[in-house]
């Protein structure tokens, strides 16, 4: 796959079937859309492109909430999605107020003309440019326009699942994505009271902008160089030592390396239970035998 920010002296000029939308978390819903776009592709002999925004266009229309960056995958995992549900071009223009302002026509126009479109493959909630233009504006082109996908009687989109995160409801997210939620991140320094009862962890800091779970413990398996493992992770505040700093802790079965500085991805699994304060490091010990079973036999 082959990333390009869009412009007209980067477009390829073979024949392509273009996919639109922002596509944060490119869950099961999108999947259908490269569905389609697969089955195009074969049939009219094309490749499949996507034209999409680097952040959330909501960001030109909302006051600024630190939320409005973050979304559901990195930039590297969003790409690793695309590149798997085959796309070949993926191009990416900023969404801007002057964007905004942009008609159908204008879109049409600027950049839609600039391809070598066999067809075009929409969502069933697409809309485009400032007069919010649809399939209708699209009727010079082979355009299809893919029914919503539902989950439970519900939509799957990606504010249920960012909510399912928020709220520690990680099995939901992970059926409506189609993969396991995962997160990033460097493995630093951190108090290092775990190994003193038992129970060492790494302490991981992400650099994206993603979505941090409900505060809690959580069945996961971890990634460390090309090799994964059970772990599991506590989310929170150490409220039992007093700590006062949001911390992603993981405790890595059977692993005893040591591995500061170095890239991990943790995939969480199950929530176990929320956070609690306990009144002794004995019964904090005793509650985390218990979560480790739970989460060795997940």
């Amino acid at each position: 796959m082959k990333v390009f920010e869009f412009n007209e002296q980067n477009v390829d000029n073979a024949p392509t079937i273009l996919v639109l939308g922002y596509f944060d978390g490119l869950h099961r819903g999108h999947q259908t859309l490269f569905d389609k776009a697969r089955e195009l592709a074969a049939e009219k002999k094309a490749t499949i492109s996507v034209l999409t925004f680097p952040e959330s266009p909501i960001l030109v229309f909302e006051k600024f909430n630190e939320n409005l960056l973050k979304q559901l995958t990195s930039k590297e995992k969003r790409n690793q999605l695309f590149e798997e549900n085959g796309v070949d071009f993926l191009y990416f223009t900023d969404f801007t107020s002057h964007f905004a302002k942009l008609t159908s026509h204008d879109f049409i126009e600027k950049y839609l003309k600039k391809l070598a479109i066999s067809a075009i493959v929409i969502g069933f909630d697409y809309q485009f440019g400032s007069d919010h233009g649809s399939l209708a504006q699209l009727s010079e082109y082979d355009a299809y326009q893919v029914s919503e996908l539902t989950d439970m009687g519900e939509k799957i989109s990606s504010s249920r699942i960012r909510q399912a995160i928020v709220d520690g409801d990680v099995t939901l997210a992970n059926r409506l994505l189609g993969y396991d939620y995962e997160i990033s991140g460097l493995v630093v320094h951190g108090e290092a009271r775990g190994r003193t009862i038992g129970y060492p962890t790494a302490n991981i800091e992400s650099k994206s902008m993603q979505y941090l779970p409900l505060i809690g413990v959580y069945v996961v398996d971890i990634a460390v160089g090309d090799k994964q493992y059970r772990g599991m992770a506590s989310i929170g505040y150490n409220d039992t030592f007093g700590g006062k700093n949001k911390t992603l802790e993981v405790n890595i079965f059977d692993f005893h390396d040591e591995i500061y500085g170095e890239t991990v991805t943790v995939y969480f699994l199950k929530f176990i239970r929320g956070m609690i304060k306990f009144d002794s490091v004995d019964a904090l010990i005793t509650q985390m035998d218990d979560d480790e079973k739970i989460a060795r036999d997940f």
